[in-house]
């Protein structure tokens, strides 16, 4: 869930609905001198949060008992989301399930490591903690060989986080530049449906498959609009529309309060444009 705070009101987007909107992006992603994805790359960038309805259809409070957000994610749920997530994507085309099952390991390994952004970090000092995440990155990187062999992906190369970053196989270049796109649309649209955009800077990502990464510039000057340098995208501008339930700003006395007040919130959408700087 994305807490997305605006006057007297928490706009809760479902991460799910966040993911569709980077899979829309993906359909946008190209032009000249850019590659375009395949379906399989849009299919996996549009599911790689869809195991999050296991939470967001009933939404839990934080310990400020305000609806809790994504970067405050708790491990037992991540770890329940990002796993339904990478099984889902599996489920309808083995390419997505590999890329949604990088974007999970990815996930993380980054919460396991200590940064000043703070995004469903875990505490490794905990036994316990240790445990679960040691479990869930094997059990991602068994998935990722048998998605590999379904294929015809290779299973032998040196691999870094799931990905043959030395490797000059065009398959795996292609994987790179898919995984990196997915990446890159899911800061895009963060940057669209939060507060604030939390991200500026977008990097690496790649306008073709085996092309040297660039970074991409992030700038939200009003709720209704988002500017992207370097533009790469086959439209002059992508018109967009987010959907979200408002519920008051408050503190809920419990996750119950806070379902119920979710459930008899009326579905609403907002717009917002997408254009080169």
């Amino acid at each position: 869930m994305i807490r997305r705070e605006v006057g007297d009101e928490y706009w809760l987007i479902a991460q799910n609905d966040h993911a569709i909107l980077s899979g829309q992006l993906a359909e946008q992603f190209g032009g000249p001198g850019i590659q375009s994805p395949t379906q399989s790359a849009i299919s996996g960038i549009a599911m790689h949060d869809a195991g999050w309805p296991l939470h967001d259809d009933a939404p839990t409070i934080n310990n400020d008992h305000i609806p809790i957000d994504v970067f405050e994610s708790r491990r037992e749920v991540a770890l329940k989301v990002w796993t339904a997530a990478a099984d889902r994507a599996a489920a309808v085309d083995p390419y997505a399930g590999l890329l949604v099952s990088l974007h999970s390991l990815a996930l993380s390994v980054f919460a396991a490591t200590q940064t000043s952004f703070k995004h469903e970090k875990v505490d490794m000092s905990d036994p316990r903690t240790r445990f679960e995440m040691n479990k869930f990155q094997h059990r991602q990187i068994e998935l990722q060989e048998q998605l590999r062999q379904k294929l015809g992906m290779r299973t032998d190369l040196p691999l870094r986080n799931g990905l043959a970053e030395e490797s000059d196989d065009p398959r795996e270049k292609q994987l790179i530049f898919d995984f990196r796109l997915l990446q890159a649309l899911d800061k895009i649209s963060l940057g669209i449906c939060c507060t604030k955009p939390p991200f500026a800077k977008i990097e690496p990502v790649h306008l073709k498959a085996g092309d040297r990464p660039i970074a991409l510039q992030l700038e939200r000057p009003d709720a209704h609009l988002l500017l992207l340098r370097l533009w790469c995208f086959c439209a002059p501008d992508v018109r967009l529309a987010v959907s979200y339930k408002p519920v008051a700003a408050t503190r809920y006395e419990s996750d119950v309060h806070l379902r119920t007040a979710y459930a008899a919130a009326t579905q609403k959408t907002f717009s917002i444009t997408l254009r080169g700087k």
